[in-house]
């Protein structure tokens, strides 16, 4: 889909469209069960079970029939891997699916697979934006908005968040940065996810945020550089938009 200039996916929108204990797996699936099961659901008006994909998969919109996946011909006795709800695929709103993985449950992935929705993209989302704060820092300190392990600073980037002086980082000035040096539109009342960027920085696992994480970092940002370079050519970019996950999607790979 496109989206205007400037959109974007609030935590809100993500918790009305996605139940907080909602999971996603990958799993084999036929071709044409694929196929049959985006059909089943394109006929007509949008449903809840409306299953949506991503950009490899190419359908006929005037037939409902899947042509290509992955760049590819569809080919329908072809065994996908398939990442999608796992709710999807027995709850009755895809016929196809219901009637295939209800006779063949032990194509279901193992619960020691499945992936809990809210908590991947939270994470994703913490990652990101502790990475926006770091940039952020970088600018307060020296102007630049790169650093290397020698001109990183640990002390001088603890000092930027840690409000109070009392050497550690807490939740509360973690969104009281996104506030001010992201220029974001926070809620007080709601934390959720500062606490998820909290968790992020933790980098010790001991519930706090303290020098020993930022030197941490600092020791790791050559690596994280050289890593993000496609990245950072465009972060600049003036292009703005996001994609949105829907109630149910599906990403279909060979």
């Amino acid at each position: 889909a496109d989206y205007p200039l400037g959109s974007f996916f609030s935590l809100e929108a993500l918790e009305a469209e996605v139940k907080p204990d909602e999971v996603i797996a990958v799993l084999p699936m036929p071709g044409w069960l694929l196929a049959e099961g985006i059909a089943a659901t394109h006929a007509g008006e949008p449903i809840p079970g409306w299953l949506q994909y991503d950009q490899g998969v190419i359908e006929d919109a005037e037939t409902n029939t899947v042509t290509h996946v992955d760049g590819e011909p569809l080919d329908p006795d072809r065994i996908y891997r398939v990442g999608t709800k796992i709710s999807d695929l027995t709850n009755g709103q895809c016929p196809p699916w219901t009637k295939y993985y209800t006779d063949h449950p032990e194509f279901i992935p193992p619960k020691g697979a499945y992936i809990n929705i809210h908590a991947e993209l939270m994470a994703y989302f913490a990652r990101n934006l502790w990475r926006k704060l770091w940039d952020a820092i970088t600018e307060e300190l020296d102007g630049e908005d790169e650093c290397d392990v020698n001109t990183c600073d640990p002390e001088g980037r603890l000092a930027v968040l840690d409000q109070n002086g009392d050497g550690t980082v807490t939740v509360e000035e973690i969104q009281l940065a996104l506030k001010e040096l992201l220029d974001f539109s926070v809620d007080d009342r709601e934390l959720s996810l500062a606490q998820f960027v909290h968790s992020f920085a933790d980098t010790t696992g001991d519930g706090v945020v303290t020098l020993r994480d930022f030197e941490q970092f600092c020791a790791e940002m050559d690596e994280t550089y050289e890593r993000d370079k496609w990245r950072l050519q465009f972060k600049k970019s003036a292009l703005g938009g996001a994609t949105a996950t829907a109630a149910s999607s599906t990403t279909a790979t060979t």
